[in-house]
């Protein structure tokens, strides 16, 4: 064997088996309703089916001319018995236009509509071409079955393109892809906040998020966490697939999925269940885009800690006490958040962690003058370096408690995932959780915490134990 293949060797086992220890988190297969021949992509759930974007012919509109640039519309496939899919059909007419559509959004019961589609479509004579005709964001609402109320977006600009938008499952944020003035560069991801049933201005993600590329096809989870694609972001090759969230407020370093979805090819358009263990994508690796399914594995923790109370109590006395018996004196503490305590020992507990100044003040009981003043001491207070549930210790049956998991605990470590388990295995939830326990009894809530890979691609985790009691 020459040195050049020796070297081919070697390279070819060590990309391989770095891809195998990246796979562990999913298995994928082609979802069986994604054409080989046609473009399908960016699917999301709607009414127990799948409304995705796709170029397939449909007899039922105008044929198109130029097989090399056939337009996309919006298709909707729904389930045959356990496994199967019917044919995929087109969503609705009334919002079905005579150039691009999709892709699309819906709230949570289904009723109303965001999608993507070009701005100018009165011109049935259509150059399909022309780089002027941008995409917009439309809105439409199902009235007595049909799709009505048809609107533009309120910040479409017919010099950009807003576009892939995606609402949150509470409905009161939208996010969107835009190349609008302002940005970093390319497609940049934004978001509008709901008020009074109004879109606030677009709010741009910043540059942890966008880079001098193109970040498009958000998809917003339950818990607030945000999928998207990016080829500006380091990964494998062309498009690939990230996840961020808000956490204490401010985003996280996207997290890159691993490799048994994203691929040296493009991967874009996600969607996934509540619990993301389920949900479909979009990828060329076929040389088409075409959907695949996944299916994530559930992920284990060897052991879990049990929760450690932090304390915030302590008792103070003077070390110094000199002062003769025939002189009364008042010991007066301070203790920096607003709590004066009497007596040479006092027990003072402060609200929480931080820093205080702890001060002794001896007066004279007789005259009020002041006999000495003890040196400040200066305070910080820690808490417990841990992961740490903070919820009631005490719930009611068949009545929601919620958890909530606090990180700032935990130095040095940046937080991706939360897992919950309530009894029943870990489930990935938000930092925010809640749940209802169904019968009286002693519980075990466990808290799981995923933190960003290190260089071998290996994620940290932290684990912890909180005991409820239910009546």
């Amino acid at each position: 064997m020459s040195k050049y293949h020796y070297i081919i060797l070697l390279l070819a086992l060590f990309f391989n088996s770095e891809l195998n220890a990246q796979s562990d988190s999913y298995t994928v297969m082609p979802a069986s309703f994604s054409s080989s021949i046609c473009d399908d992509f960016s699917p999301v759930f709607y009414k127990g089916g799948i409304v995705f974007c796709s170029n397939e012919r449909d007899n039922s509109l105008v044929g198109f001319k130029d097989e090399q640039n056939r337009l996309f519309k919006i298709f909707f496939v729904t389930k045959r018995g356990s496994n199967g899919w019917n044919h995929p059909k087109i969503l609705a007419k009334e919002i079905t236009s005579a150039f691009n559509d999709g892709p699309a959004t819906f709230n949570e019961i289904g009723n109303i509509i965001y999608y993507s589609r070009n701005n100018f479509i009165e011109n049935l004579m259509r150059n399909i071409t022309d780089t002027t005709n941008k995409l917009g964001i439309y809105s439409a609402e199902l009235i007595d079955g049909k799709w009505t109320n048809i609107k533009p977006f309120t910040y479409n600009n017919p010099l950009y393109s807003f576009c892939t938008p995606a609402l949150t499952p509470d409905g009161e944020r939208i996010y969107f892809s835009s190349d609008m003035p302002g940005g970093y560069g390319g497609m940049d991801l934004y978001y509008c906040q709901r008020h009074n049933n109004t879109w606030n201005k677009p709010v741009n993600l910043g540059p942890l998020i966008n880079t001098n590329k193109n970040e498009s096809f958000p998809f917003a989870c339950k818990y607030g966490k945000l999928y998207f694609a990016s080829d500006g972001l380091k990964g494998f090759g062309g498009k690939d697939l990230f996840y961020t969230q808000q956490i204490n407020g401010e985003w996280i370093v996207p997290v890159h999925l691993d490799s048994a979805i994203n691929s040296p090819a493009d991967d874009f358009g996600i969607v996934a269940d509540s619990t993301y263990e389920n949900g479909y994508f979009s990828t060329n690796r076929l040389k088409t885009d075409d959907i695949f399914s996944f299916k994530s594995v559930p992920i284990e923790f060897a052991a879990c800690d049990s929760m450690k109370e932090n304390n915030y109590c302590f008792t103070f006395y003077d070390e110094k006490q000199q002062f003769l018996d025939t002189v009364k004196a008042i010991y007066q503490w301070t203790f920096g958040d607003g709590i004066i305590h009497v007596g040479k020992e006092v027990q003072h507990c402060f609200p929480g962690p931080g820093k205080y100044s702890v001060s002794l003040t001896i007066i004279d009981e007789l005259t009020g003058d002041t006999i000495a003043k003890r040196v400040e001491y200066k305070a910080e207070l820690e808490n417990i370096n841990q992961a740490y549930i903070s919820s009631d210790k005490v719930g009611i049956a068949d009545k929601s408690l919620s958890f909530k998991g606090v990180t700032s605990d935990l130095k040095g470590i940046s937080i991706t995932d939360f897992f919950w388990d309530f009894g029943d295995g870990f489930k990935q939830g938000g930092q925010s959780i809640s749940h209802t326990f169904k019968k009286k009894g002693d519980y075990a809530v466990k808290l799981g915490l995923l933190s960003v890979k290190d260089s071998l691609g290996v994620a940290g985790k932290k684990c912890v134990i909180k005991k409820i009691k239910i009546n």
